[in-house]
């Protein structure tokens, strides 16, 4: 009878090789090792996260908000030039 062997996923991923990938792709391969129960690649992810900053690229800070009315905060347009009744 022949034995069924999981294979060795977690030999590919070191931890050199998941701190070269981006942030988002390691929580994607995070998320995948624990739907496929590997623990082992589940702890690498982590570890290799928890040495990263958080909340660091130039898109990830928002602009205080402004305490004036938002009817203050628009710019007026220019009034219209008059018109005048006469037609030369």
């Amino acid at each position: 009878m022949a034995t069924i062997m999981k294979p060795a996923r977690s030999m590919d991923w070191t931890k050199e090789r998941i701190d070269a990938l981006q942030t988002t792709e390691i929580r994607q391969l995070r998320a995948n090792a624990e739907r496929l129960n590997d623990p082992e690649i589940v702890e690498r992810c982590d570890a290799v996260l928890a040495d990263r900053p958080r909340g660091g690229g130039p898109g990830s800070i928002k602009p205080p908000k402004s305490t004036a009315p938002r009817a203050a905060r628009k710019k007026k347009a220019a009034p219209a030039p008059e018109t005048t009744g006469d037609t030369a």
